[in-house]
């Protein structure tokens, strides 16, 4: 069947067009009822559909009564009516969402298409479907239903749509345990998402960077594989126990170690290997569960260094290299054969090239061998038929598409991250790739300035267009934080389907979910200044170089020790609107009409206001390095003595500027940390930020003078102090959204008091078909850190809503706030055979 063409939905929005109703309901308003009719075979993604229509509706309050039902709607209410219709569509991705006199009906290609057409339905409703999970819209609208004349059409720009979050730092996938997996995959689910990629370091420098996931042995060795937690030596972090913690961070973490458990609880390097391996297949399991497909990376150019070093010296020393030799080419087959064995799930085997060999080729060229690739691709056809090979690198690679496109056999899919870290455009090297699948990977946030609020949906919205321009039929994004990327991941996941969204509509679109009334506006207007015209610091200095690349920044590299304050410094032409900027969310924050559009706003608001203090530390950091090294060449000429008093005159001064800075950046940041990503860089920020700006530059002036002055000690002091840091507040860093019947969770809670540790945290659910909430006391965990369990529960259960309490200092604090009125929710998974709707053309929900 040819499809009809028909008119955007924003456009005829924009043209005044009038929506639909059904009849007996008036424009504008809420229906009395809405009935949802499922018309079509049962499956599991058929019935998360319907439930997913239902919850998703009922936390709208888009009805008084939102329920599934087998009849048609009255002149009171609305139907809603679910169909799979494989012969109707082009491609197994598309839907149809038209109007009837009574509702409408979303028609799609498959029991996965049916969810996509669910969740562009709730989209339009205001639901936005984030990286962190759903958020239900301050300003609750009516029921939006398609106009009678045009349907809503969803046919996808890219067939592969996704992710690629990256494992290395304390604020990423390093960290996460089962059930923050499974909120994640529910979440990309929700965003119409069908492709999880990730990438796993294979080298060994300048600590272990060769994650567990892939831990394996060759030639009578194995290697030191980890994940990052925070007693790693790597990517310029030092071991740290969490206690140690300043002002008050400590309260946020229940152990000495911060990590995932499969780290933390392993009894040495082979256990972790193994509590990884079963963490990972089970979250891969999860997301091939619901429709997305799956790929992991390994490095074949690079192998870790207790590998290499049991490796004969005749090959390392082969003339083309050890991938050329027989012991290289039997190593990378060890490598894919223990890929396949720990995770036969996987949809793609992606080879990565080295990421040195991307910035090395910048200055010289390098030859790039093609060998790996051959090999891989005949081994995956030999042992893994059903499997897709990946070609993928840093934005480098594109350099030798040319040459490996004529090289390697055309199945294998070429990837690769945009250079500069992805401030310069997709490159045109994707054009030239004849009938091979190519998907670009756009940077929805940069390492360099990782602990900043990065908005940067404008330059995804240019990427997108390239990709489409060059024929490519996928995009990734890759990230590793959450919530604080999804301004910009849910441009990615919106425009992945609709190619006339711009960056400011889509702020519009998200920030009216966030806030009321015209604070919506502001927000998106701040959100557009923030991404287009440099309202706060960023990597991209908006230049670029004579070679054509742009011309960055290392603000807050937490790919190095992050305060690099020697060598770097923000860009001062920006400072005084960055701070302008920082006062416009906060006020927009203190009008907030609720306290969950306090919450909502303030999070935002908070990052934004710690960049001005972090700024202004840093550069008076910069200004005392310049002091530090006059004192080292006095030093060196013999002159300790005016090097002594150097200091005392030019650098104590400055250095007494560092620690209320320092103080004021943690604790606007500790006022707003929400998710597991967020305490990642809590930690991340004390090991690479307050450790150096409080401890390391004061020691480098005790170098110099020896007993310090009484004025350091007590800034000092001052600053670490946790008393007061932490006003009461209760989080739920991880909130699953999807669970299978019987299955039951850990969750964590922070539960915050400004005086010492909270004393009554509590942990309430109830399912549909419960009035009353049913209350768990939490458990201590250590410090001000809960756990609660999370189910389990029965098919029955339908759709589960919790939230978190806490009495503290002689009121109520809650997670979410203005529960238990607004709470989490969660669908249970119906695993149950797929059942033929018959002749009755009926089916119910639990």
């Amino acid at each position: 069947m040819k499809r009809r063409d028909f008119v955007k939905t924003g456009a005829l929005l924009a043209a005044g067009g009038l929506i639909q109703t059904p009849r007996g309901i008036a424009q504008g308003s809420r229906p009395r009822r809405i009935a949802i009719q499922v018309q079509a075979r049962q499956s599991m993604k058929v019935r998360l559909a319907a439930r997913e229509l239902l919850s998703g509706l009922r936390s709208l309050q888009s009805a008084r009564e939102v329920t599934e039902s087998s009849g048609s709607g009255d002149d009171s209410g609305a139907a809603l009516i679910l169909r799979v219709e494989p012969d109707a569509f082009n491609g197994d991705q598309e839907y149809e969402i038209f109007a009837t006199k009574t509702g409408a009906i979303l028609k799609a290609a498959s029991d996965l298409s049916l969810l996509y057409a669910v969740f562009d339905f709730l989209e339009r409703q205001g639901l936005v479907f984030g990286i962190d999970g759903t958020t239900v819209p301050i300003d609750r609208p009516p029921l939006l239903l398609p106009a009678a004349s045009h349907s809503w059409i969803g046919s996808p720009r890219f067939l592969v749509r996704g992710l690629l979050p990256w494992p290395d730092f304390l604020n990423c996938i390093s960290v996460y345990n089962p059930e923050d997996y499974q909120a994640y995959f529910a979440a990309m689910l929700r965003m119409r998402f069908n492709m999880f990629g990730m990438h796993v370091y294979s080298r060994n420098y300048p600590g272990p960077m060769a994650e567990s996931y892939l831990s394996f042995d060759f030639a009578g060795s194995g290697h030191r594989a980890a994940l990052e937690d925070t007693t790693m030596r790597s990517w310029g972090y030092l071991p740290q126990r969490t206690s140690t913690y300043k002002m008050g961070a400590a309260q946020f973490f229940d152990q000495e170690t911060f990590g995932a458990d499969a780290t933390r609880l392993g009894a040495g390097i082979w256990e972790i290997a193994d509590r990884t391996r079963e963490l990972l297949r089970g979250a891969l399991k999860f997301a091939s569960d619901l429709g997305i497909r799956t790929g992991i990376g390994l490095e074949p150019y690079t192998n870790p260094a207790e590998i290499v070093a049991a490796l004969p010296p005749e090959a390392i020393s082969h003339p083309g290299g050890l991938v050329e030799s027989r012991t290289g080419r039997a190593l990378l087959e060890r490598r894919l054969a223990d890929l396949l064995e720990r995770y036969p799930m996987v949809d793609y085997i992606w080879l990565w090239q080295d990421e040195n060999h991307s910035w090395d080729g910048r200055e010289k060229e390098l030859p790039q061998s093609a060998t790996p690739f051959l090999q891989a691709h005949d081994f995956l056809r030999r042992h893994a038929p059903g499997k897709k090979l990946v070609l993928a690198g840093w934005g480098g690679m594109t350099r030798y598409f040319e040459s490996l496109h004529q090289k390697l056999p055309e199945d294998i899919v070429f990837s690769a991250l945009n250079d500069s870290l992805g401030w310069d455009p997709v490159n045109e090297a994707f054009s030239k790739l004849g009938g091979r699948e190519r998907w670009p990977i756009p940077w929805l946030e940069d390492d360099p300035s990782m602990w900043f609020p990065q908005f940067r949906a404008g330059h995804v919205q240019m990427d997108m267009q390239r990709a489409e321009q060059f024929g490519c039929q996928g995009v990734l994004g890759i990230h590793w934080r959450h919530r604080i990327t999804d301004p910009t991941a849910t441009y990615l996941a919106r425009a992945g389907w609709d190619k006339q969204l711009t960056a400011p509509a889509h702020y519009r679109t998200f920030c009216s979910a966030m806030a009321s009334g015209d604070r919506a506006r502001q927000l998106a207007d701040l959100f557009v200044d923030c991404d287009s015209k440099q309202a706060i610091s960023s990597t991209f200095l908006g230049t670029y170089n004579r070679q054509g690349y742009a011309n960055r920044l290392n603000l807050a590299a937490d790919f190095d020790q992050a305060f690099l304050y020697s060598t770097d410094q923000p860009d001062r032409s920006v400072l005084a609107l960055q701070r302008a900027t920082a006062d416009q969310f906060r006020a927009l924050e203190a009008s907030a009409g609720s306290a969950t559009e306090r919450n909502r706003i303030g999070y935002f608001s908070g990052y934004v206001n710690f960049m001005p203090p972090y700024c202004e530390a840093y550069l008076a950091a910069h200004q005392l390095s310049t002091v530090l090294d006059e004192a080292v060449r006095m030093r060196a000429a013999g002159d300790a003595n005016q090097a002594c008093e150097h200091i005392l005159r030019n650098g104590v001064p400055l250095w007494l500027a560092i620690p209320p800075l320092t103080r004021k950046v943690m604790l606007e940041y500790q006022a707003i940390v929400a998710t597991r990503n967020d305490q990642g860089q809590l930690a991340s920020m004390q090991n690479k930020f307050v450790r150096i700006a409080l401890e390391r530059l004061r020691l480098s002036l005790q170098e110099f003078t020896g007993d310090l002055p009484a004025s350091m000690e007590q800034a000092y002091n001052a600053a670490i102090d946790p008393g007061q840091a932490n006003q009461p507040r209760i989080v739920v860093p991880t909130r699953p959204s999807l669970l299978k019947p019987g299955e039951s969770l850990r969750l964590f809670i922070v539960a915050l008091e400004s005086r010492g540790n909270a004393r009554a945290v509590t942990f309430y659910s109830r399912s549909d078909d419960r009035k009353v909430w049913q209350a768990q006391m939490a458990v201590p965990a250590g410090r001000s850190v809960y756990t609660a369990q999370l189910g389990p529960f029965c098919v029955q259960d339908g759709t589960v809503q919790y939230y978190a309490s806490l009495e503290a200092e002689g009121k109520r604090f809650f997670d979410p706030p203005e529960a238990p009125e607004n709470a989490y929710w969660l669908n249970i998974l119906d695993e149950r055979p797929s059942i033929d709707p018959g002749a009755s053309s009926q089916a119910h929900l639990p």
